[in-house]
């Protein structure tokens, strides 16, 4: 019996935007942390990132995640204002239950010592926080005094109890509690509070604001201790801040695209890690865990900083934190190629999960497609271009070309390309040298190149063509009635043609045309998005909108085939075989996932 296993999860990177401060989360063992991006919540290993677990339960966009101190429960928040208690002893993070806390967009969680409590803080109509046992749902007072969204909020984890939260009305309110209630209002900052936190001994506690300022004050009587680096503690805003283990130091990131790690005793930097100077290199979020100091970019790249060499970061976690839309792996199985719908193309090692971004002047908009012959990798896009990028630099090199439509798919086999596109079918040599253009009367899909590159498959909406392709030249020798043909694959021994359709799947024989598995047994319930070959071509897998993979082989499994739900509450965009029995897949949640086929 066929079965899929899940080898590892390349999850996605936070999503991130501009101006927005992100939450990052570890958990009390030092061992974890969370972060949200889409439907899921991530629970990664903090020094093996390639361990990771993903909770996809939430029905809307995920907020923000945290922890409870006693480390067997996590609280997720979404843009609806739901909570969910879920816990992390079990795979399956059995839900304990969820409560509707506002009506807005949840961006911060807090838990009491005990684990009893929870304030959340955030956008709402009536109020912009609210405090609850986590349990029953029951208020345990009232988070009430701000004028505006509530972006931070943290509790003393100490008695007496304490609360403060920081907001977009320019201020930050204390509270005592439980139950919480107002004390007083602290108006130093003249922008928003992007976030507070009490130390771990909560003898104090420090908010950043987006006017570049940190301010310190008592943990149990709120009352102002002073101001760290004044006039500023940073050339632009502070997103988020961070206190060590000890409450010795603090770690802030800013705007300025810098991290300071703070002496909070010294009133002075320690140490400043400058970390770019794209827009995207901005710092909107940070942990300090133990040994590990991480901050997160704007692009959502984590960097792990080493204190004792501030110069660059010891460790960058790149990947994808937009759909990703276009896979490629290469022919020995050992790496492939990913792009995502901002254009950004990124290279991954397929047993370790390192992955790097192709630098330079890339692709102006989102990425269609991919195709890798040799060591040139090719890439078209919505800004109607190709490039041909050498994969040895990991930078693009030379121009772009720019194309007669916009295209849609590439194939590249036998130092050939072919490039189907919503008004013409082109074909480039290896070099990006144009051989040939062929402008048609129907919107290209998909497109595939049989093995000796004699032959192509082209689907659009109504029909597959087949071309002849000789001397860069081609001709077409017949067609197939199909409906929105989005996936085409000739078999590795050119025997077959696999076609994806919308919710069907096909094989035809290409000696005589005959569809070899019509109607054969369960298809997919939506349009299917990718069909790929094994690279023995015995078998292939199609990807669906369903988030399903399904696995087909001639002879075999008539009626119920095997299959798995791989991406749940998302489309799978593209899949891949990097050997006869591991499938990647890539979809529309930014996670990539690396499935063991077993007979």
């Amino acid at each position: 019996m066929t079965t899929f296993t899940l080898k590892k999860t390349y999850a996605s990177l936070p999503r991130t935007v501009r101006g927005q401060p992100i939450v990052i989360n570890g958990d009390p063992k030092e061992k974890n942390f969370l972060y949200c991006n889409g439907n899921n919540v991530f629970i990664r290993n903090i020094n093996d990132t390639s361990e990771c677990d993903v909770y996809s339960e939430h029905s809307k966009e995920t907020s923000v995640a945290k922890y409870s101190p006693s480390g067997f429960y996590i609280a997720s928040g979404d843009v609806t204002g739901k909570v969910r208690i879920w816990d992390t002893v079990n795979p399956e993070h059995i839900l304990k239950i969820e409560h509707s806390a506002m009506s807005g967009v949840i961006k911060d969680i807090d838990w009491t010592m005990d684990s009893q409590k929870i304030i959340v803080g955030g956008e709402g109509r009536e109020f912009f926080g609210r405090a609850f046992t986590y349990d029953s749902g029951n208020t345990v007072g009232e988070i009430k005094g701000h004028s505006k969204s509530i972006n931070s909020v943290s509790i003393r984890q100490g008695r007496p109890m304490r609360a403060v939260t920081g907001s977009e009305d320019f201020t930050s309110i204390f509270y005592e509690g439980p139950p919480f209630k107002f004390v007083c209002s602290k108006s130093e900052h003249t922008n928003f509070v992007n976030c507070v936190r009490f130390s771990p001994d909560g003898s104090k506690f420090i908010s950043g604001g987006a006017d570049g300022k940190l301010f310190m004050y008592d943990g149990k009587t709120s009352d102002l201790i002073g101001e760290l680096g004044a006039p500023k503690a940073h050339a632009g805003g502070i997103y988020s801040i961070c206190f060590n283990a000890d409450g010795s130091k603090l770690l802030s990131v800013s705007g300025d695209k810098t991290a300071k790690i703070w002496n909070i005793e010294a009133n002075s930097v320690e140490t400043d890690f400058v970390l770019g100077k794209q827009v995207t290199d901005m710092q909107v979020g940070c942990l300090w865990q133990g040994d590990n100091i991480i901050t997160v970019s704007l692009s959502g790249n984590f960097n792990y900083l080493d204190p004792a060499s501030p110069a660059s970061p010891k460790k960058i976690i790149k990947g994808h934190n937009k759909p990703i839309v276009a896979l490629t792996t290469s022919p020995d199985g050992s790496s492939f190629y990913t792009a995502s719908s901002d254009g950004l193309i990124v290279s991954w090692n397929a047993a370790t999960g390192e992955s790097d971004d192709i630098k330079g002047k890339g692709h102006t908009n989102q990425v269609m497609d991919l195709a890798l012959g040799g060591d040139v990798l090719v890439s078209v896009g919505i800004d109607d271009t190709v490039r041909f990028t050498p994969t040895g630099s990991g930078e693009y090199s030379g121009d772009s070309v720019k194309l007669e439509s916009q295209p849609r798919s590439v194939d590249f086999k036998e130092n050939v390309v072919v490039i189907a596109c919503l008004r013409h079918v082109l074909v480039f040599d290896a070099s990006g040298r144009k051989l040939s253009s062929l402008q048609v009367e129907y919107e290209g899909l998909s497109v595939s190149i049989n093995p000796g590159a004699t032959q192509v498959a082209v689907g659009s909406k109504t029909r597959i063509h087949i071309y002849e392709l000789s001397n860069g030249t081609l001709t077409e020798i017949r067609s197939e009635a199909a409906q929105e043909v989005a996936a085409l694959s000739y078999s590795p021994d050119g025997a077959y043609l696999a076609v994806g359709s919308k919710g069907k799947v096909m094989m035809f024989d290409v000696q005589d045309w005959q569809e070899s598995i019509g109607g054969w047994g369960e298809q997919h319930t939506a349009k299917v998005t990718s069909v790929q070959w094994s690279p023995d071509s015995r078998r292939f897998a199609s990807g669906s909108v369903d988030s399903h993979i399904i696995i087909w082989e001639q002879g075999k499994f008539v009626g119920k085939k095997p299959s798995v739900k791989a991406h749940p509450l998302s489309h799978i965009n593209r899949l891949s075989w990097l050997d006869n029995n591991t499938i990647v897949t890539a979809g529309q949640d930014s996670n990539l996932k690396i499935w063991q086929v077993s007979d």
